[in-house]
């Protein structure tokens, strides 16, 4: 019973990452148009790390008596304090300067990056997932500028400077992984991560937060997806490889582009649909191998 049952939780967390993960995009593009980067990441952080909190006084809350402060401690600590600046914050600056589609694209360098890291180690992984990861690579070509919209070069540059506070603060917290309760970990993640937001935020003094972006419906949608994400992404890191686990860079630019065209009337050609086709072909190669 116990297999099944983790084997429902691991699609279920490949799922949020694939979907929920995508639909941040285009509302955070939205959002951007109108409230601080930097009111976005600290809102986003203290909701999430509000959300995670009671979840944890809710499910396990004598886990907060197995925290250990031993070595493996401060690489989390500074990992997560490192990861909600530095890479929510570059991605919020990118949004107001790239389509939300475009945003999602960068992330699809994830997948290669893991292979590479993977390869480096001499845990090659095997071949039909590594010709899943270049036929979805292929198809990301073609997906560029979807949605249409203006695009800056430091804004593309900054969503990639996301991309890798993204990658080298996950591989620290897989390589440190403390064994606490899930719900604790991720808890703890996103707690540090926010209290790093609270000292850029006060160090760089940006316009006060208003009442208006805080309950605002698509900054509200932001910070529960945030939450999913962390749970999703963290939670099926124990039982899946790098190539599921970085599968939500491929799908994301699709379901970017899809809400983007659908919710906000942005537009994408015949050539980024079919490519968006064999993205996810490739996409299969790798799930269906590695799982």
């Amino acid at each position: 019973m116990q297999p099944q049952h983790d084997r429902r939780t691991t699609y279920l967390g490949i799922a949020v990452l694939w979907f929920v993960g995508g639909s941040i995009y285009p509302f955070l593009s939205n959002v951007a148009g109108r409230v601080d980067p930097l009111n976005i990441i600290l809102i986003r952080s203290l909701g999430a790390a509000s959300i995670l909190f009671v979840a944890v006084l809710i499910i396990d809350p004598s886990s907060f008596k197995k925290i250990k402060f031993d070595r493996t401690f401060i690489p989390i600590i500074v990992a997560s304090m490192m990861f909600s600046p530095i890479c929510s914050g570059a991605l919020a600056w990118s949004s107001e300067r790239i389509p939300g589609a475009l945003s999602a694209l960068m992330y699809s360098t994830l997948p290669a990056m893991a292979t590479l890291y993977l390869i480096l180690q001499k845990k090659s992984p095997s071949k039909k997932s590594i010709l899943g990861v270049a036929i979805a690579s292929v198809a990301v070509v073609f997906l560029v500028g979807a949605p249409q919209g203006p695009v800056q070069i430091a804004g593309v540059l900054a969503a990639l400077l996301s991309v890798f506070a993204w990658f080298v603060a996950t591989e620290i917290w897989i390589k440190y992984e403390t064994g606490y309760p899930l719900i604790l970990a991720i808890f703890l993640q996103v707690a540090f991560g926010t209290l790093g937001t609270v000292v850029l935020y006060f160090f760089l003094d940006p316009p006060a937060i208003t009442y208006d972006q805080i309950f605002d419906p698509s900054m509200l949608f932001l910070i529960f997806t945030l939450a999913s994400q962390y749970w999703a992404y963290l939670g099926i890191s124990r039982r899946v490889s790098p190539a599921v686990l970085t599968s939500f860079a491929f799908i994301n630019p699709v379901v970017a582009g899809i809400i983007g065209y659908f919710v906000f009337d942005q537009q994408v050609s015949v050539i980024q649909v079919l490519a968006g086709f064999l993205l996810l072909s490739g996409v299969f190669l790798v799930v269906r191998e590695e799982l």
